[in-house]
Order: structure tokens, then C-alpha cells, then sequence
């Protein structure tokens, strides 16, 4: 699977909700709610181990953007994040959850989404 069908799939179905989640803090924070509960189980801490502490990172991150404590240096790298969550929880992705390797995208997806806004959360770690 190349990088670019995962993509693809997200910003065909999931861009404009991305879009708006980030124009709504309050839908920002739920969606960051519905994410952390899924990265509390087990499984995921192992399935993403390669970028584990970035993933949770950038969840941080995010939160401190919903609530005004982090001012984002880009906008596109925003939406990357949001695009990749909703990608991570959408059940029915490219390779649906409820099939066996059913991460296996969601992990290839956000490691992908990762590198990409990788100067992002380096700068919200230095701040």
C-alpha cells in the first residue's frame, strides 16, 4: 500500500470534517476525547510503538491548541493531525478495523501523518 492511498481516502471523505473540527474547539477537544480513549487499550501502545511518543505528543499538542495554550506555527500541519485522527477512529478506513491487520493502515497513515508535521511538534516540545 503506498502512502498516498490512505490519503487520498481521508481527504476525499474525511477533509471537510477535519476542516471544521478545527474551526470549533469544542469538537476539537471531543474528537481528542474519542482518541484518547482509543490509545488507552494495549494493543495500540505495541501496534504504534515505532512512534508511540509522538503520537501522544501530538495529541498534547493539540489539546493545548483547542484551549489557546499553543499557537500553531502551521495551519496545514493542523489539519494533517485532525485528517489523520479521524482516520485513526473511522472504523471503516481503507482496511476496515473489524478485519484482521485492521491497523495495520491507521498505523502506516499516522506514522505518515507524523513525519509531516514532524517541525510542529518539535516546536511544541521546545515551547
Amino acid at each position: 500500500m503506498k502512502e498516498k492511498k490512505p490519503f487520498t481516502w481521508a481527504k476525499e471523505r474525511l477533509f471537510p470534517k477535519a476542516k471544521a473540527i478545527l474551526k470549533d474547539p469544542k469538537k476539537l477537544r471531543e474528537l481528542l476525547d474519542v482518541v484518547e480513549s482509543k490509545l488507552s487499550m494495549d494493543y495500540f501502545k505495541e501496534q504504534f510503538k515505532a512512534f508511540w511518543d509522538d503520537l501522544k505528543t501530538l495529541v498534547s499538542l493539540l489539546k493545548a491548541a483547542a484551549t489557546g495554550k499553543y499557537k500553531v506555527k502551521s495551519k496545514r500541519s493542523l489539519l494533517l493531525m485532525v485528517l489523520g485522527l479521524l482516520y485513526f477512529i473511522n472504523p471503516l478506513d481503507l482496511i476496515p478495523d473489524l478485519l484482521v491487520g485492521g491497523f495495520v493502515d491507521d498505523a502506516a497513515f499516522l506514522g505518515w501523518i507524523i513525519t509531516q508535521v514532524k517541525d510542529e511538534i518539535e516546536h511544541f516540545k521546545a515551547s
